[in-house]
């Protein structure tokens, strides 16, 4: 019996339903603006020992909708047919498998992910984060039961018809910014070693206020403005602004939030910094989820905002702000090897923040399966009130190597409230100090909590006066003008 299986538009396939026997797959083009090429050609028996490896380069054109096409044949002898596909990094093997599959079913989960055939040829339609790990890592493939012949990719006008997920936009011109100001006097940043470096190869500071999540409505983004930050610049002697999207909950850039005015705010709030000659941290504020869950958005979003600020060289990203529950080596470093590269595309020298398990604390972890990538840094919080045993954990981190950013810190207990705590706000600032730590406060607004730096009753958004802030804003604001900027 003979059925006729039609799976996607561009496909059908023709399966032979008794015996297991795979039979020719018909590709049926409708594109003419698609390309099409072998990345690898050859008679590979797979087996367990048996492991294809194809480089990124030969992945620099995917993207979201193009398709990986397997040739195969079965092995009559062999008690089962599959084929695996993964990422190909060298410590872990992330397995491709939420894209679109054609001419075969998927069995399995995770790492154990596994393609049955059903067809002489698979087709594998790559999602965003797909073609992320590709061009950042290449493809691995091994199986058994089957022979390998060929994989091809087809890219441009894909098979899928989905657009690329990361729209293309002008970079904005080099920005020209006022003189004698941060960004004026130390240029763009690096990273070697446990330290940030300026331009001039001096150890560098970045120390400000984050903003509370801009998406919770006026009451919070409308200190994103340029009276604000140049009050923090002045008054506060800060050189760095911390701008916070929410991806999920809420009204998050991915959870019914408008993403027009969410991407203006944070485009704005770079430019009010670029002009004021301050650093700048795009924040895309995981929070106590799995970060791959809003991969493909992060993808796309911060591919665009580094597009646009390609020429910028005072911006810096955090890709994901506490992804808590989220193993590092199973869930979050695969995450960064697929965003990082969207950011690196467009600004390969930017500084890249990435956050660790359990409250961006498990910084051991992160530190035991580092990243392979230049300028990127590993985020740490505390709460004065509720963290005081984990200097050490810095400490020990630093002393071996490990670039840590404090993107977010707060003088109370870890909820935002609870008692304000200056004692221990102040032994975390000696260790900042003695280490030279980067470190932004939680949070520069007027909400009814400890955390906050504004007081309730205030309704300014620059230009506050001492009696204006809060107790955790005046303990803050002196110890910033301690600093040296």
């Amino acid at each position: 019996m003979r059925q006729v299986i039609s799976c996607m538009r561009k496909y059908v396939f023709l399966v032979l339903l008794t015996g297991g026997v795979f039979v020719a797959c018909e590709n049926i083009p409708d594109n003419e603006n698609e390309s099409r090429e072998t990345v690898w050609n050859g008679a590979e028996e797979l087996t367990w020992e048996t492991h294809i490896s194809i480089p990124a380069e030969k992945f620099s054109a995917v993207t979201e909708g193009s398709q990986l096409i397997f040739s195969l044949t079965e092995i009559a002898s062999a008690a089962y047919h599959n084929i695996k596909i993964y990422e190909n990094t060298t410590d872990t093997w992330q397995a491709l498998s939420s894209g679109e599959i054609d001419g075969a079913e998927l069995s399995g989960s995770g790492s154990d992910a596994a393609f049955k055939p059903t067809s002489n040829t698979v087709t594998y339609t790559l999602t965003a984060s797909d073609a992320a790990a590709l061009k950042s890592s290449g493809l691995y493939i091994n199986g058994y039961g089957v022979t390998l012949t060929k994989v091809e990719i087809v890219t441009k006008g894909t098979a899928s018809g989905k657009p690329t997920e990361t729209p293309t936009v002008t970079p904005n011109p080099p920005p020209v910014s006022q003189t004698d100001t941060p960004f004026e006097s130390h240029g763009k940043l690096h990273v070697s070693g446990a330290y940030l470096y300026d331009e001039h190869d001096q150890k560098y500071q970045l120390y400000g206020m984050s903003t509370h999540g801009i998406n919770f409505g006026t009451d919070f983004s409308r200190y994103v403005n340029k009276a604000a930050f140049q009050t923090l610049r002045d008054d506060w002697n800060t050189n760095c602004i911390r701008l916070v999207l929410y991806p999920q909950g809420y009204g998050g850039y991915c959870a019914g939030g408008n993403q027009a005015e969410l991407k203006q705010l944070i485009c704005d709030g770079i430019e009010y910094a670029t002009e004021l000659g301050m650093y700048v941290l795009v924040d895309w504020h995981v929070h106590e989820y799995n970060p791959q869950n809003t991969q493909a958005e992060a993808i796309a979003f911060l591919g665009e905002i580094s597009q646009k600020y390609a020429n910028y060289g005072n911006v810096l990203y955090e890709i994901c702000n506490e992804p808590t529950g989220s193993p590092w080596s199973s869930t979050i470093k695969p995450y960064a090897q697929a965003v990082i590269p969207a950011i690196r595309t467009n600004a390969p020298n930017a500084v890249i923040i990435v956050g660790t398990n359990t409250w961006s604390q498990d910084l051991d972890e992160a530190w035991a399966d580092k990243l392979n990538f230049d300028n990127v840094m590993y985020t740490f919080h505390f709460y004065a009130g509720s963290h005081s045993n984990l200097k050490s954990r810095v400490e020990n981190v630093i002393t071996k190597g490990m670039s840590v950013f404090i993107t977010e810190f707060g003088t109370c207990d870890a909820s935002g409230n609870g008692g304000f705590n200056e004692a221990e706000s102040n032994s975390w600032f000696a260790l900042i100090k003695k280490y030279n730590i980067s470190h932004m406060n939680w949070s520069l607004c007027n909400k009814n909590e400890t955390a906050s730096a504004i007081s309730t009753g205030c309704s300014k958004t620059s230009g506050w006066a001492e009696s204006d802030l809060t107790e955790s804003g005046k303990l803050i604001r002196n110890h910033f003008r301690s600093l040296t900027r």
